[in-house]
């Protein structure tokens, strides 16, 4: 049995091994479970913005470690990374004609980075929408295969 006992106050609380807490509780990304949660199915939690973030950072450092290319600007390659990412943030509520037209566009500058920018969206951790998922696995595929 979980028990708290504050000192001085005589005062004694049984959560019948649940969680105590007392105040407010803010819970951000999850949920905040008192005792068992059952799960029917699959659950996933994409941290969205975040994890999105951090998996293109990778992306982000290797344009920049990519060789010079006279027929490829790094910076072009960037703000069209950054037109995919922030696209990408929005979810469900995102634009899957822009994201795979720029994503064309990234293959026909650098294949490579097309085949990790796709990766990163294919990520179930990303918390893309569905639309964008299956754009990204569409792209890598075509990127593998040529």
């Amino acid at each position: 049995m979980s028990e708290k006992q504050e000192e001085g106050e005589g005062r004694r609380i049984d959560t019948g091994g649940g969680a105590y807490v007392e105040g407010g509780v803010q819970v951000s990304g999850g949920d905040f479970v008192g005792r068992d949660q059952v799960v029917y199915g699959d659950k996933v939690h994409g941290v969205g913005g975040e994890e999105l973030a951090k998996l293109f950072a990778g992306i982000y450092q290797q344009i920049e470690e990519r060789p010079e290319d006279p027929d490829v600007d790094k910076e072009e390659l960037v703000e069209t990374v950054e037109k995919i990412e922030e696209e990408a943030a929005k979810g469900e509520e995102a634009n899957p004609s822009k994201v795979e037209r720029w994503l064309k566009f990234l293959g026909s500058m650098a294949p490579d980075i097309l085949k990790v920018t796709a990766a990163a969206l294919a990520n179930p951790l990303a918390g893309v929408g569905t639309a964008i998922g299956l754009i990204a696995e569409k792209a890598r595929a075509e990127a593998e295969a040529s």
